[in-house]
């Protein structure tokens, strides 16, 4: 009787080991759940490391990607002259309430050639104060991440991979963009 219970046991943690690994094997390879607008995500695989191009914070401090490790940052490159991205910041504003988690930021980078001095007035006359925006006004940044086009939002990893990108506007406070967000913040 003592050799049976020994091998049921033994048998049911094996079980219990293969259908963990199953299940962890699963998620390692799982792909993000994307719809709608975020069907225009594509991942970067492998992933690629961030440059170190320096680019002005929202605060006026010189810093580049590297700074923002330990967060997932979703990185928004647009202009005040940009109708498509002028279109697309209330979305990101509501994206950013919706996300709750500490390791998540936003930032909004301008290439806008007169920097802070033409951008921030503007989010304040569309009431997007919420938003807080950084400045690349010789797209230095933008061109070492071979982007061609704005908006483009890219979502860099804790480590400062830069794991995947959507290129064009997109509605960013809807639940398939929440779900997008919180697919990698899990992972």
């Amino acid at each position: 009787m003592r050799v049976q219970n020994f091998f049921l046991t033994l048998v049911h943690r094996l079980i219990v080991l293969l259908l963990t690994l199953i299940v962890v094997a699963e998620v390692a390879h799982a792909k993000p759940p994307k719809s709608g607008d975020m069907n225009k995500f594509t991942e970067n695989n492998p992933s690629i490391e961030s440059p170190s191009t320096p680019f002005i914070d929202p605060s006026g401090k010189e810093v580049t990607l590297h700074e923002f490790k330990n967060n997932w940052t979703l990185l928004n490159f647009w202009a005040t002259w940009c109708a498509p991205c002028i279109s697309e910041l209330p979305s990101l504003a509501k994206l950013e309430s919706k996300i709750n988690n500490p390791k998540f930021k936003l930032l909004l980078i301008s290439i806008d050639r007169s920097g802070p001095k033409v951008f921030q007035p503007f989010l304040k006359r569309l009431g997007l104060t919420s938003l807080k925006s950084g400045s690349d006004p010789k797209a230095s940044l933008m061109r070492e991440l071979g982007l061609t086009g704005i908006p483009t939002t890219l979502l860099i990893s804790p480590t400062g991979k830069v794991v995947g990108k959507l290129v064009g506007t997109a509605k960013w406070d809807t639940p398939s963009a929440v779900e997008l967000v919180n697919f990698y913040l899990r992972n």
